[in-house]
């Protein structure tokens, strides 16, 4: 079962980040738009997809999680890694991006690059608290206390490393020749390198529907 959906009302919406290994936290860094843009890719729009990586099969996973998605949206999408696109070492070759969109009657292109890099995060070691509830005394001074507590660790803390994959992505509009959006994200990975892609293109086209370059 996957932590994320456990429902509880006492359980708090932190368990996601304590129980990590399955949860999804893909979201946008920042974005661009050319708001002179005002056609947007609508139902029936062919576009032409890229993916920018290290790993051939990381390429294709991430342009069939774009098709996926963009059918959804009634949009026909065009693989770079079909047969007559643009081979694995051209991929980063806009002009050869652009001259095999045009070839298929594409009319945008959608480019990502991907990314995996490393963070660490400091974990401090386990701990043993003791409290004191609230009382009273009688007398001549008379006295009161309450809430008192005291947590003292008993081991020592350690650097965990972590793992994030983080994309960059540019929309250009073919009949103007330009980018017209662009925008960047990151996801924790888990393991799962499929899961993040298709994460990271659901927030980033998530992104461009809310500004209004997919309608």
């Amino acid at each position: 079962m996957n932590p994320c959906r456990i429902a509880h009302p006492f359980l708090p919406a932190l368990t996601c980040i304590a129980m990590s290994v399955g949860c999804s936290t893909a979201r946008m860094d920042s974005q661009w738009i050319d708001n002179s843009f005002h056609e947007g890719l609508a139902a029936g729009a062919r576009v032409f997809v890229s993916c920018e990586t290290a790993d051939d099969s990381l390429r294709r996973l991430c342009e069939d999680a774009w098709a996926e998605r963009m059918r959804a949206e009634g949009i026909t999408v065009l693989r770079s890694y079909a047969p007559g696109g643009v081979p694995g070492d051209a991929v980063a070759n806009a002009e050869r991006i652009e001259r095999a969109a045009r070839a298929t009657g594409a009319g945008a292109t959608i480019r990502m690059k991907l990314a995996v890099g490393s963070y660490s995060v400091f974990q401090p070691g386990p701990q043993v608290g003791f409290g004191i509830g609230g009382g009273s005394g009688s007398g001549g001074g008379g006295f009161s206390f309450g809430g008192i507590g005291v947590s003292v660790p008993i081991g020592g803390g350690g650097v965990s490393p972590r793992q994030e994959m983080a994309s960059s992505t540019t929309l250009a509009d073919l009949g103007r020749g330009a980018v017209v959006w662009s925008g960047s994200a990151r996801t924790q990975m888990d393991g799962d390198a499929s899961a993040q892609v298709s994460a990271l293109t659901r927030v980033t086209v998530d992104a461009m529907k809310k500004a209004g370059v997919i309608r």
